[in-house]
């Protein structure tokens, strides 16, 4: 798993409170238990925090699963 990948992991098994067995890439509030509306906002503000990249209010709402916050971030030039 690259470095990257284990910084997002450890920041949203944080932030959502979940088993690590829910990280994974099509995983999303449906799937995962406490990912609300707060637990996303805390979501942008982590990976700006911690990858430097600011989401707007329309990235955010894109944001449908972990796999689409990598896909993010990829745009941004962080790789996986």
């Amino acid at each position: 798993m690259s470095e990257n990948n284990e910084r997002l992991k450890t920041l949203l098994l944080d932030i959502f409170m979940m088993p690590e067995s829910d990280y994974k890439d099509g995983n999303g509030p449906d799937d995962i238990e406490n990912w609300d509306s707060l637990a996303t906002v805390s979501m942008a503000v982590g990976v700006q925090e911690e990858f430097s990249h600011h989401m707007t209010p329309e990235e955010v709402s894109e944001i449908k699963s972990i796999g689409d916050i990598k896909t993010f971030l990829v745009k941004n030039g962080i790789s996986f």
